[in-house]
């Protein structure tokens, strides 16, 4: 048995911690997953010379060429 705060933690009882952190960490994940996109490719688009569009719901923005810039 694996000894942590004195008490004695079956396989069984890790395995329900594990299940429960997975669930949560998944459904987070899941909630703020296109906040986090729209953050990443805004932040990218001025890297590579392209201006940050909007999308219509979250995590669909994506980086466009500006007007002009190949006439």
């Amino acid at each position: 048995m694996i000894k942590i705060f004195k008490e004695d933690i079956t396989v069984f009882k890790l395995f329900i911690l594990l299940l429960i952190f997975s669930t949560i960490t998944i459904l987070v994940v899941n909630y703020y997953g296109g906040y986090f996109k729209d953050a990443i490719i805004k932040n990218t688009c001025p890297l590579i010379g392209e201006e940050y569009e909007k999308g219509t719901k979250k995590g669909d923005g994506r980086c466009i060429v500006p007007a002009g810039i190949f006439e």
